[in-house]
């Protein structure tokens, strides 16, 4: 009996168990079946992993865009101590500059002394304040302007003008003066009647005439004279220096009516104005000169002709020296303002030639040459008879 008891005691539990197993997996089956469906989460692995890429990479060109900067901040810093040094130099070369035309002292050098009503005077000076406007003036005996013109001054301060004298001046003594910026210097001149000038005196058919070579010399140049007179006469020449050392010459005419005296000047002459004066048959003839404190340039523009005196109709040649490959140009002018144009290329030896064609019908007198190289001119006088 008891153990029919136990039995059925022990079925019952099991049942009730088997029961509480069954509402339990049935109530589980409720819940999940009630519980909504959880959301998949998208797999985002290879953006990322792309994205790290382009971030390292946009680190690295960072890095090198850092660097850049640096080299460039090191670039910066240079350029300014450069342009630094450059506007020291340039301080200094404006300085020198000043300092250079505050005592470069304006020298005024004229062809002659004497001249007639018409004539070209040739003024020549150095010193002058470097491209910048000169006033050139001719003054009467009392201070009064007569003429006033201005022209302009080289790189190198040096002015080169032709000042033409009124036809209706009277004889008697004038003053051609240059005014460059605060500084002034005049040279006294005499004019002439027409019928006394000192370019026209004629002894047989040749008019007696001197020239140099050109009009400022440095120390250790050599002094050409040139000029026409009467075949078989001596002329004789003196230069004087400023203090009044003297150097004397003596030629005699050539057959063709032309002369050549050379005067040297040593290293130790004095630097400043120059006399020269020539006289032939009692006729004198008045030159200057400007010596300055430079050396001579081997290379140094040159112009000569091959005579002093021509015919109408002759050649008239220019030759002489300059820089090679650079161009040279000629004017030759006559006394009623007729000119002929020629221009020729200095060969590679330094050498050239001018050549101006005459003809029968010209004026005859003295005509002017002037050849021009690199902004330097020369200017020499002819006789066409």
């Amino acid at each position: 009996m008891l153990r029919d008891y136990v039995i059925v005691t022990i079925g019952v539990l099991t049942l009730l168990v088997a029961s509480a197993a069954v509402y339990g997996i049935l109530t589980i089956n409720t819940q999940i079946q009630a519980k909504p469906e959880q959301a998949k989460i998208p797999d985002y692995t290879a953006e990322l992993d792309s994205l790290k890429s382009q971030v390292s990479s946009m680190s690295t060109q960072i890095d090198s865009i850092s660097s850049n900067v640096a080299v460039l901040d090191t670039l910066k810093n240079n350029v300014a101590a450069i342009q630094g040094k450059l506007n020291d130099i340039e301080n200094k070369d404006t300085q020198i500059a000043q300092s250079a035309s505050s005592t470069a002292t304006l020298a005024l050098v004229l062809d002659k002394a004497a001249y007639s009503p018409g004539d070209s005077i040739k003024v020549t000076a150095i010193g002058a304040s470097a491209v910048k406007s000169v006033q050139v003036e001719l003054l009467d005996n009392d201070g009064f302007v007569l003429v006033h013109k201005d022209t302009w001054a080289d790189s190198t301060g040096k002015v080169s003008y032709s000042l033409q004298l009124p036809s209706s001046i009277l004889a008697g003594n004038y003053k051609v003066q240059l005014v460059s910026d605060q500084q002034t210097q005049s040279q006294s001149i005499t004019v002439g009647t027409a019928s006394t000038s000192q370019t026209t005196t004629t002894t047989g058919s040749n008019s007696f005439t001197a020239q140099t070579d050109k009009s400022v010399y440095h120390r250790g140049d050599l002094v050409q004279v040139t000029g026409s007179g009467t075949s078989g006469t001596a002329v004789n020449a003196v230069m004087t220096s400023p203090s009044g050392k003297t150097y004397t010459s003596t030629v005699t005419i050539q057959g063709d009516g032309s002369y050549v005296m050379i005067f040297s000047i040593t290293s130790s002459d004095e630097v400043g104005q120059w006399n020269i004066t020539v006289t032939n048959l009692g006729v004198t003839k008045s030159l200057s000169i400007y010596v300055g404190t430079g050396s001579s340039s081997s290379n140094s523009f040159t112009a000569q002709t091959d005579r002093s005196v021509y015919q109408r109709g002759d050649l008239v040649q220019v030759t002489g020296t300059g820089t090679a490959g650079t161009s040279v140009s000629g004017v030759l002018s006559g006394p009623s303002g007729k000119t002929y144009n020629t221009s020729t290329t200095i060969r590679s030896d330094g050498s050239y030639a001018l050549i101006f064609s005459t003809i029968a019908s010209d004026q005859a007198g003295q005509w002017t040459v002037t050849a021009t190289n690199l902004g330097v001119t020369k200017t020499l006088s002819i006789y066409l008879q």
